[in-house]
């Protein structure tokens, strides 16, 4: 793969629902300083996955991830992108920003953007389905959304280039 580009997937009833919700995260950046460094990391991740794509990998593989702050190269503890194996071929790319604010208490908020990917003459093309930003470990919604991601994959496969224009 020589080339990533990163496509955001238009619903037919002409919605983009990634960039609603990146609009979104940065109206809330404005006000919640955590959202603001959660706009800020997950900029990071997308630069990151532009830069290096997403390798092919076994369901056992782990993939470290760089994400560039100000002060060089840095590991992500928790992965940028994960294989779902339950719902392959989707990838779930993930961006967390928690706080500690008490014993056994945390703050914070939880990326998830699904996506699959598709090569073709040296470019891995990267298609944006949908996401969430959550507050809490599973929440129903995101079955959900993996559900439509699905939908829309086999939509895929049924006019690649559709998709590709």
């Amino acid at each position: 793969m020589s080339r990533v580009e990163i496509i955001y997937v238009e619903y037919p009833d002409g919605s983009i629902p990634v960039y609603d919700l990146l609009k979104d995260i940065g109206i809330k950046a404005k006000r919640d300083p955590l959202f603001a460094e959660l706009s800020k990391h997950v900029w990071d991740g997308f630069d990151t996955l532009e830069l290096k794509g997403v390798p092919d990998w076994k369901a056992d593989f782990s993939y470290d991830w760089m994400i560039e702050s100000e002060q060089g190269w840095t590991v992500r503890v928790d992965p940028l992108v994960k294989r779902l194996n339950h719902a392959y071929p989707l990838f779930e790319m993930r961006v967390n920003e928690w706080r500690e604010i008490g014993a056994r208490k945390r703050m914070g908020y939880g990326f998830r953007v699904l996506f699959f990917t598709y090569n073709q003459d040296g470019t891995q093309y990267i298609f944006l389905v949908n996401g969430m930003v959550k507050q809490e470990r599973s929440p129903a919604q995101f079955e959900k959304l993996i559900a439509e991601a699905l939908h829309i994959y086999n939509q895929f496969l049924e006019d690649r280039e559709a998709f590709l224009e």
